[in-house]
C-alpha cells in the first residue's frame, strides 16, 4: 500500500481543508481556488483507477504569498509525483521551478510540475496539445474544426493560455492567419509576435477594430477569463467575469471583499450597465461572423458561458472548454506527472491516453459535487 505521508505541514499553507495523509503518490492542483470550481480532481482520480495508479489527486486553494512555501513542500516531499497550476500561478510559478521544457519556456507559462526523483521540478505546459486534440478530435466523425491548415483564426486574450495556443496554432496554420486581440494592445503584440516566430502569419488587432476581423475569420478562440465562473479576488479588490462575453470589451466593477452574496448583490449592481453593454456589443459581433464559423470557448464552467449561448444564438457552432480540459489533463498525466508509474507497470502511454480520455469523459458526465 505504501507509506502514509501527512499533510498537516501543507494544510497550514492552503484555504481548503485536506485529508490528513496520503498513501501512495501526491498530485496536486495549485489555484487560487480551485476546490470551488475545478473538475480536474474527479477527472484525474477516475483516471488513476482506471489505469491501476496508486496516487491521490487534491485540490490546493493557495493564498497570494503562500506559492513558494507549497512549491517548497512539493519539492521536499518524495511521495509527490507533480503538479497542476491553473490561474493565477502560470506565470508566478515559474522563477520558484528547476527547469523548463521547451513549450513552457517559450510561452513562459506552465500548468504541469514533475518533481524528479531527486526533488528537481520541471514545468511543462500541456494546454497546446489539449487546444489542438479538442478542435481537431481525430477519433470522432465529427470533430468541431476538420483542419486547421489555412484557417483564419481569432485567439482572444493574452496570457498564459493565450500564448500556449499561439505556439501551438502556429505551425499548423500553413497559409492560414492568427489574429490575436486583448483589452491591452501590446500584450496581443507581443502573443502575435511568439507565432510569427513559430511560422504563424500573424497580426495584433485592437478590441474596437474587431468587427471586420470577425466578419472573415473561420475559429474563433476565447483564452481569457470572460465568462469564467466565480469571484476573482486581485490585490485592488474582488469582481467578476462570469456574465461577461470574450466578443465585447468588460470593464467589470472592483469593490471591497465581503461576504459573498453581499459582494455579489453590490458588484452586479455596479456592473450591470457594463454587462448590458458587453451583452449587446457581444450579440452584434456574433451576428458578423460567417456562416461556417465555430468558436471554442477555453472556459469550461459554467457547462454554457455567454459567448457560447451568443453565437449559438446567432446560428453558429460553438464548444466550452471541456474537451481541451480533458485533452491537456490526459498529456499531463500520460506524457508527464505519471509516465514513470505508466512506464514502471510496463503500460503503453498511447493505450493510457485513451484509456485516461474515456475515463475522463466518464467522470465529466457523472454528477458533480462541485460545479
Amino acid at each position: 500500500m505504501g507509506t502514509a505521508v501527512s499533510l498537516a505541514p501543507l494544510q497550514a499553507l492552503v484555504g481548503n481543508r485536506l485529508p490528513a495523509e496520503v498513501v501512495g503518490g501526491l498530485i496536486v492542483l495549485i489555484g487560487d481556488r480551485p476546490s470551488a470550481y475545478s473538475r480536474s480532481p474527479a477527472l484525474w482520480t477516475a483516471a488513476l483507477g482506471r489505469l491501476g495508479l496508486p496516487a491521490t489527486y487534491l485540490p490546493l486553494d493557495v493564498p497570494d504569498g503562500r506559492l513558494p512555501d507549497v512549491v517548497a513542500f512539493l519539492r521536499a516531499t518524495p511521495a509527490c509525483w507533480g503538479a497542476n497550476v491553473t490561474v493565477p500561478y502560470k506565470q508566478a510559478i515559474l522563477p520558484l521551478l528547476d527547469d523548463l521544457d521547451p513549450i513552457a519556456a517559450a510561452v513562459r507559462a506552465v500548468n504541469t510540475v514533475v518533481r524528479r526523483r531527486d526533488g528537481r521540478l520541471v514545468g511543462a505546459n500541456t494546454d497546446g496539445v489539449g487546444l489542438v486534440w479538442a478542435l481537431l478530435q481525430p477519433e470522432r466523425a465529427d470533430p468541431l474544426v476538420e483542419t486547421l491548415y489555412g484557417a483564419r483564426v481569432l485567439l482572444v486574450g493574452a496570457g498564459g493560455a493565450a500564448r500556449a495556443a499561439a505556439s501551438a496554432l502556429a505551425p499548423l496554420l500553413g497559409p492560414g492567419a492568427l489574429h490575436v486581440t486583448n483589452r491591452t494592445l501590446e500584450t496581443a503584440q507581443t502573443v502575435a509576435a511568439l507565432a510569427a516566430r513559430a511560422g504563424a502569419h500573424a497580426t495584433a488587432v485592437a478590441e474596437d477594430a474587431l468587427d471586420a476581423v470577425l466578419q472573415e475569420v473561420d475559429l474563433v478562440i476565447n483564452a481569457s477569463l470572460r465568462g469564467q465562473a466565480g469571484i476573482r479576488a486581485l490585490a485592488e479588490g474582488w469582481t467578476s467575469l462570469e456574465p461577461y462575453s470574450a466578443l465585447a470589451p468588460a470593464a467589470p466593477a472592483l469593490l471591497p471583499p465581503a461576504p459573498e452574496a453581499e459582494f455579489l448583490a453590490a458588484w452586479k449592481a455596479a456592473s450591470a450597465a457594463d454587462i448590458a453593454a458587453n451583452h449587446a456589443r457581444s450579440r452584434e459581433r456574433a451576428r458578423r461572423l460567417p456562416p461556417g464559423a465555430v468558436v471554442f470557448d477555453m472556459v469550461y464552467a459554467p457547462e454554457q458561458t455567454v459567448t457560447v449561448r451568443h453565437v449559438r444564438e446567432a446560428g453558429r457552432r460553438a464548444a466550452t472548454g471541456r474537451d481541451m480540459m480533458i485533452g491537456q489533463a490526459v498529456e499531463a498525466l500520460a506524457g508527464y506527472i505519471g509516465a514513470a508509474a505508466l512506464a514502471a507497470r510496463g503500460l503503453d502511454a498511447e493505450a493510457a491516453r485513451r484509456e485516461a480520455a474515456l475515463a475522463m469523459r466518464g467522470a465529466w458526465r457523472a454528477p458533480q459535487e462541485v460545479p
